[in-house]
């Protein structure tokens, strides 16, 4: 058990998902850190708001955009101790993995998918990025991470991405300032509720902005 964790979580209409998802996050959090925070940077023109008031999370809310969602969480989150672990709210993340995490050494820490039960189109946009960026890990595009304070104070301010660019940005930027970067095996099944938020044609926009930063000297 840690003495203190944050959780940055983004939520975007997830009103079929987020009491389910809240009540496993909490159990975990009891298990594995002393004391926690749970920032909630949200998106949300349905009744997810409402039931987060039932809950004892901080909420930030947001413009759309998940690389923008998660820069103000993860800002957030500089202003309690300890480190911050990100996960997506639709269990696609499994709370009760965060152990693995956190039990693995490193400045970050990516939980990579072994289990891709999720539809053809979302593996083969995850499959391509992850090829295309040719880097030392496998899994570029999953949120559950678990970032130090240091990698926050020192590479955050330098990400540009406003969309899902801003995961793979974040490693290659923490690599390039010398950070340790380590890879865990985390599940990864199917929503269980509610439909993605992806938009593909914003992603590329941003993914083409992001491969001509990555790959030029």
């Amino acid at each position: 058990m840690i003495p203190n964790l944050t959780v940055v979580t983004p939520m975007r209409n997830e009103e079929e998902t987020a009491p389910t998802f809240l009540e496993r996050l909490l159990k975990s959090l009891h298990r594995n850190a002393s004391n926690w925070k749970i920032i909630i940077p949200l998106t949300a023109a349905d009744r997810t708001l409402e039931i987060l008031k039932q809950y004892p999370v901080e909420v930030v809310e947001v413009t759309p955009g998940l690389g923008l969602a998660y820069s103000v969480g993860l800002k957030k989150a500089l202003d309690y101790p300890g480190p911050v672990l990100t996960m997506d709210t639709d269990l696609s993340h499994l709370p009760e993995e965060m152990d693995r995490l956190l039990s693995t050494e490193g400045d970050l820490i990516l939980g990579a998918r072994t289990e891709i039960k999720v539809p053809f189109h979302r593996r083969l946009v995850s499959k391509t990025v992850n090829a295309i960026l040719l880097g030392p890990y496998s899994d570029y595009t999953s949120a559950y991470r678990l970032y130090s304070r240091t990698v926050l104070e020192r590479v955050l301010p330098q990400v540009k991405s406003k969309g899902f660019a801003f995961l793979p940005e974040i490693v290659f930027r923490a690599l390039r300032a010398g950070f340790k970067v380590s890879e865990v095996g985390v599940s990864f099944p199917p929503r269980i509720a509610g439909t993605s938020k992806m938009s593909y044609r914003a992603n590329l926009r941003d993914y083409l902005r992001f491969l001509a930063w990555r790959y030029r000297p």
